[in-house]
């Protein structure tokens, strides 16, 4: 069957970039990989035989490098209908308040929140060119607030203080975006694929149940559940 949906895809060596980069090409999508410097090169020399995206170098920290991404999908695609935001920078793990370098939460949040807004800025204009544009942004469960104070949620006593507040951050932005879009055709929603019922210590791996999610939220109309 024709290919004709495109997504961009953002990595930076979290190791599920690829991966749903692949299912996007199963999933009758061409795709263009978006990676930071790092998982550009380990991406560069990748052997399997799904290899078929086209990988990208991007800085999501920079505005020229987001804008050389934009001017990359015009000439490789014309628009773009999915794009997903899964790069990351997940670090502090058990950090106390005298132990946190302000800088290194800055580029974290850098990445994670502020990349986010960027590329969604920068990209809005090719995604108003689809006819059901798409915006997944991964997040986890360390930034939802309600299950952090429940101490039976298997990741309640993880102190990773900048990661998950930004991940909060994230959660928040995607649902003030949300009605933002609503009048639109875009819809945006946030994704986790790490969420595991049997809960595996810093897996990155998705499980079948999760990648049969990830799959309906793609192939559906949208990400809104009130739009019909």
């Amino acid at each position: 069957m024709k290919v004709n949906r495109t997504a961009v895809v953002t990595d930076s060596g979290n190791g599920l970039g690829r991966t749903f980069a692949n299912i996007l090409l199963k999933n009758r999508y061409n795709v263009i990989l978006a990676a930071t410097q790092d998982s550009f090169d380990n991406l560069s020399v990748e052997t399997d035989d799904l290899h078929k995206y086209k990988l990208v170098k991007t800085d999501f920290t920079s505005d020229k490098s987001v804008s050389e991404l934009r001017e990359t999908i015009v000439h490789t695609f014309g628009h773009l209908d999915l794009l997903l935001n899964n790069a990351e920078v997940a670090n502090g793990f058990g950090q106390k308040i005298e132990q946190i370098d302000i800088e290194e939460v800055k580029a974290l949040y850098d990445m994670n929140v502020f990349g986010v807004m960027r590329l969604i800025k920068t990209l809005k204009p090719l995604l108003e060119k689809s006819e059901e544009p798409k915006i997944i942004n991964i997040t986890s469960a360390l930034g939802d607030l309600n299950k952090m104070m429940d101490e039976s949620f298997c990741y309640s006593n993880y102190c990773m203080m900048a990661y998950a507040s930004s991940k909060a951050a994230l959660n928040m932005y995607t649902h003030l975006q949300g009605k933002e879009f609503s009048p639109s055709k875009i819809s945006i929603k946030n994704f986790d694929p790490v969420a595991l019922k049997n809960c595996t210590h810093n897996s990155v791996s998705i499980c079948e149940g999760v990648k049969e999610e990830f799959i309906s939220l793609i192939n559906s109309k949208s990400l809104n559940p009130d739009h019909h």
